[in-house]
């Protein structure tokens, strides 16, 4: 029978912006079940831990065994298992007598528990350890990659890092070699090119397998919209995709084009530049992080803050810590405790909690306070009775 979740209201419930959780885990006692969004119970809390569904499908454990329901609360896959991993790509691993398989979202066993180790997908592939080798299968669980390789990767612009003797190289999703394990130390493709080191230095293999940036800097990044972050004689500068220098080198640090504006650090303090190497701030805080949600956090004065699109203090620089702007939101610390603040700067969950995940996602966020831990949505109404 369904009854309704006595909730413990932070704020009075306003509108909520982004897409909202299907269920949403809620704690009584010492035991878990689901709510929906306004707090009506829908599965009786019975499990030991639960987690956020994904798809139609919840993963759930009770008595150290995991298993699977649906959003009725019927059990898709029995409670036999002896672990289970996180969701990609609709496809979730699970551990069974010390063996690794898969389940996808409909609860379906797609892959026997058959090897000693397996990877989460990528491109429609995933990285399995049979004894000590490598391959890969797809998602029907057919080995589309001989088991050959020492270390595996997942696959990135249709590209996977793999490893034989110490040395790295490239294969795609056909299996076919791209690039031979020769190189020191290879990272993954973006945009096309991935950076491989040779004696020391650092380039960049086309999506051929090609050099087509040659190995001469002493660090690199990777590749955000056409730039990527080089270092040579100690300073960090940007070259194209033909090599060629666009931003000078004259900065102590550089991080990748994420957005259309990228934190570098000068002469000791970082401040923001475009991908036309123009300074849309001054160069004057003690960190700076990637924009997200058309804000960045920033760090001035021992205090955290946020910056807007055009490099205004949109947020002064007032809390002992803040996170990144996710679904509207932004985590923040004061007084050792966390809270979330909208991107007006305004508290909407006040800081409360000894800790909290860094972002929301779908909706809802994990809190802890008074040594439980719980979930809440993002009108501050916690998931607990």
């Amino acid at each position: 029978m369904k009854t309704h979740l006595i909730l413990l209201f932070l704020l009075i419930v306003a509108p909520v912006l982004g897409q909202e959780a299907e269920l949403v885990p809620f704690l009584d006692g010492e035991q878990w079940g689901y709510a929906n969004y306004e707090g009506e119970v829908l599965i009786e809390a019975e499990y030991d831990r639960v987690w956020p569904f994904y798809a139609g499908a919840g993963k759930v454990m009770k008595d150290q065994f995991y298993g699977m329901i649906d959003a009725e609360g019927r059990i898709m896959v029995p409670l036999t298992l002896e672990g289970m991993g996180k969701w990609h790509e609709d496809m979730i691993t699970f551990s069974l007598n010390a063996k690794q398989g898969y389940y996808d979202s409909r609860g379906i066993r797609v892959v026997a528990a058959q090897y000693a180790e397996a990877g989460d997908f990528s491109g429609g592939m995933a990285a399995v350890r049979e004894n000590r080798m490598f391959g890969y299968i797809n998602k029907e669980g057919h080995l589309k990659i001989p088991m050959k390789y020492m270390a595996a990767a997942g696959f990135s612009n249709g590209m996977a890092r793999v490893s034989q003797k110490k040395r790295y190289g490239f294969v795609d999703i056909y299996g076919e070699q791209v690039v031979k394990p020769v190189y020191e130390y290879a990272g993954k493709y973006t945009q096309g090119f991935a950076p491989v080191k040779v004696r020391d230095k650092y380039g960049y293999l086309d999506k051929d397998g090609r050099m087509a940036i040659k190995a001469e800097y002493e660090e690199v990044k990777a590749f955000g919209r056409g730039l990527a972050p080089v270092k040579r004689d100690g300073k960090w500068g940007y070259i194209d995709a033909e090599g060629e220098t666009v931003i000078p080198f004259e900065f102590d640090e550089a991080e990748a084009f994420l957005n259309e504006y990228t934190p570098v650090k000068k002469n000791g303090a970082w401040g923001y530049i475009d991908e036309y190497a123009y300074a849309i701030t001054e160069f004057e805080y003690e960190e700076a992080a990637p924009y997200s949600e058309g804000f960045a956090r920033v760090k001035q004065g021992g205090k955290y803050g946020f910056i807007d699109d055009i490099g205004r203090g949109s947020i002064p620089c007032s809390y002992e810590y803040a996170g990144d702007f996710h679904e509207g939101l932004a985590l923040f610390r004061e007084g050792g405790l966390s809270g979330f603040i909208n991107s007006s700067g305004e508290v909407v969950i006040p800081a409360k909690y000894s800790s909290a995940d860094p972002a929301f996602q779908n909706g809802i966020v994990s809190v802890e306070r008074d040594g439980r831990r719980f979930w809440i949505n993002k009108a501050g109404v916690e998931f607990w009775r």
